[in-house]
């Protein structure tokens, strides 16, 4: 009879200290999860930086909605279809969360959060893709120096696009000093997308 009775005690100790530490408590849950689970499930809220569990929830779940918008692109795409925006919406925030936490390794975490931020952006109307791409950017200055050069000339870019004036045209010149620390083949996409801009002077 021992033997049936530990089951309730143990759970009931598991479920005492997921009641007392519900980030620990949700991370326990997650342990071994699809990446649809994962991607349905938002992160306990509070989930403060000084718990050690938050930082990795926020990247499990952003890799999770990163993953599953990614495999719906068609081959050599940069972005999925518009049918990835809400996945790329929850790794956006995710990955900005995460980085924000100190969750590892910063430089990729913040460029993939720069990436999904930019898919998103060129799916939204002009307000919201603003804010997007200026999100991404944030990001991008944390990722590894050749990624972020590329991912802060394609949030330049798409700032020139939605801004006017003053702000087009500092953009556009952002983007040019970018570019030519790419390769010159991404580099010519820059130069060429901005070339169907209204010019701005040097």
């Amino acid at each position: 009879m021992r033997i049936f009775l530990a089951f309730p005690l143990l759970a009931g100790c598991a479920f005492t200290a997921a009641q007392l530490d519900p980030p620990l408590g949700q991370l326990a849950r997650w342990r071994g999860a699809d990446a649809a689970m994962l991607a349905a499930e938002p992160v306990v809220a509070p989930c403060p930086a000084d718990n050690p569990a938050c930082a990795t929830l926020h990247r499990l779940r952003a890799e999770a909605c990163m993953g599953l918008a990614m495999a719906a692109r068609a081959p050599g795409a940069t972005c999925p279809t518009l049918a990835g925006a809400p996945q790329l919406a929850c790794a956006g925030e995710g990955y900005a969360a995460a980085v924000q936490q100190g969750a590892q390794p910063v430089a990729l975490l913040a460029g993939n959060g720069a990436q999904a931020l930019l898919c998103r952006a060129e799916m939204q109307a002009p307000a919201g893709a603003l804010a997007s791409a200026e999100a991404a950017m944030t990001l991008a200055a944390r990722a590894e120096p050749g990624r972020a050069a590329a991912l802060g000339a394609w949030g330049a870019t798409l700032r020139a696009r939605l801004a006017t004036g003053a702000a087009r045209c500092a953009a556009v010149h952002q983007a040019q000093a970018l570019a030519v620390t790419l390769p010159a083949e991404a580099q010519g996409r820059v130069m060429a997308d901005l070339a169907l801009l209204p010019g701005c002077a040097p």
